[in-house]
C-alpha cells in the first residue's frame, strides 16, 4: 500500500487518512470536516491549478485548499 499526501493523490482515488499533519486550527478544522486518521477520504476533483481539491468523507463533500490538503497523510 502507498502512503502519500492529498494534494498528490490523483481525481477518483480513494484512501484512508493515516494522519492530519499542521498546527492546532488546521488541525481542528479538518477534525470537524471528517478528516480524522482512520477516515475513508475521495478525491472527487481537483481544480487545473491544482490550488482547490474536492473531498468526500462518509459524513460530507467539502472543498480544501492545497495547504490544507497537503496536511492529509493518506494510505491509498
Amino acid at each position: 500500500m502507498k502512503q502519500t499526501t492529498l494534494d498528490v493523490c490523483k481525481r477518483g482515488e480513494r484512501g484512508r487518512v493515516t494522519e492530519v499533519m499542521g498546527e492546532g486550527a488546521l488541525q481542528s478544522r479538518l477534525a470537524v470536516l471528517g478528516l480524522r486518521a482512520g477516515e475513508e477520504v475521495t478525491l472527487l476533483r481537483v481544480s487545473p491549478l491544482k490550488r482547490t481539491y474536492l473531498v468526500e468523507t462518509r459524513e460530507s463533500v467539502f472543498a480544501l485548499g492545497r495547504e490544507a490538503a497537503s496536511c492529509v497523510r493518506v494510505r491509498l
